[in-house]
């Protein structure tokens, strides 16, 4: 394996929903999750409550409203279990309708004695009422809003997630780049999710660049379907981007291409490749079928299935430290004087 090149320590500070925290404060983090949210369009037609005769077929694709819907009540015993783990912070990507959720997470976060990050901006201009013919100083505008004064006394610290963009219809170019203006003026960390293609990612990541955005402080999500492409996912690494797998946990199914094993040897080569310092790592968790209680990996999936794994071929602790700990907090730390 190379050497793994050590990044400088992180300085400055990580906004949580309970404040500005000492980035060395965070611990084990889980970069891409939600925690309270409703993911639910037009296509969600059952209604029916989740229920142990359903979560196979749940499981498999079937679409119901009640899967879609986390709430506060039920991921709190959830989120003590990843706290039970070692684990010290969550990003909460779900971006959008914060005016609902943002003092939920911040009553999860003192509750449980986890550090929460919330996400604003996001997630797509399909899921964002009213941003369609919005220009990008003004997308911009309301994301630094969030950012510096917060939703309900609530700060957010991250900038996304986004669903996938497509740069060829004029309101996804103009979300693209408020974010990247946004994330210039504050220098706050940004989550996109991976593009259709991998030209379309890369243009992605121009348009960020070229309207301010720092791609050092940009995570490229759902790279786990890029796991059996060593060559894209080092491609997307050496232009300074956090490569991250979110998908952790899912059970497989023949509609997946890859699976977490294929996960785990993506992130030993990339490591054996130097690459060790722009991975991130998160489970999927944004459905109830995700949780532990209703038969999932839930937020601790890394911590406890995922990191011994990586051991077992032949990741050490000082690896596994950089991917579970060091890089989120670099990620995530707002370094200067943006308020």
């Amino acid at each position: 394996m190379a050497p793994r090149m050590s990044a400088p320590p992180a300085t400055g500070r990580v906004v949580t929903v309970a404040g500005e925290v000492d980035p060395a404060a965070l611990g084990l983090t889980a970069t891409s999750v939600h925690l309270v949210s409703d993911l639910n369009d037009d296509g969600d037609a059952d209604d029916a409550k989740v229920t142990m005769e359903a979560l196979g077929a749940l499981a498999l694709g079937l679409r119901n409203r009640d899967d879609r819907r986390l709430t506060e009540e039920t991921v709190r015993p959830e989120l003590a279990d990843f706290a039970a783990l070692g684990g010290g912070a969550v990003v909460e990507a779900t971006g959008f309708d914060l005016a609902g959720r943002a003092a939920a997470l911040a009553r999860l976060a003192r509750a449980s004695g986890v550090a929460v990050v919330m996400g604003c901006g996001g997630r797509s201009t399909a899921r964002t009422p009213g941003i369609a013919g919005t220009s990008a100083d003004s997308i911009a505008e309301g994301i630094v809003r969030d950012l510096r004064d917060g939703v309900d006394g609530v700060r957010a610290g991250l900038i996304g997630g986004f669903d996938p963009l497509d740069l060829d219809r004029p309101d996804d170019r103009a979300l693209a780049a408020g974010a990247a203006i946004a994330a210039r003026e504050t220098g706050a960390p940004v989550l996109v999710e991976r593009a259709a293609t991998a030209a379309a990612t890369h243009g992605l990541l121009d348009l960020l660049a070229a309207n301010g955005a720092d791609l050092g402080r940009v995570a490229v999500g759902d790279c786990d379907g890029l796991a059996t492409d060593a060559d894209a996912l080092a491609g997307l690494a050496a232009r300074g981007v956090f490569v991250q797998f979110d998908g952790l946990g899912r059970l497989p199914t023949v509609y997946r291409e890859t699976d977490d094993q294929d996960v785990a040897a993506a992130v030993m080569d990339l490591a054996g490749r130097g690459h060790a310092g722009r991975v991130l790592l998160s489970p999927r968790v944004a459905r109830k079928i995700d949780l532990k209680s209703y038969g999932g990996g839930g937020y601790g999936f890394v911590a406890e299935q995922f990191v011994p794994f990586l051991r077992h071929l032949g990741a050490d602790d000082a690896l596994l430290g950089t991917l579970t700990t060091e890089n989120p907090r670099r990620w995530l730390t707002i370094t200067g004087d943006d308020r």
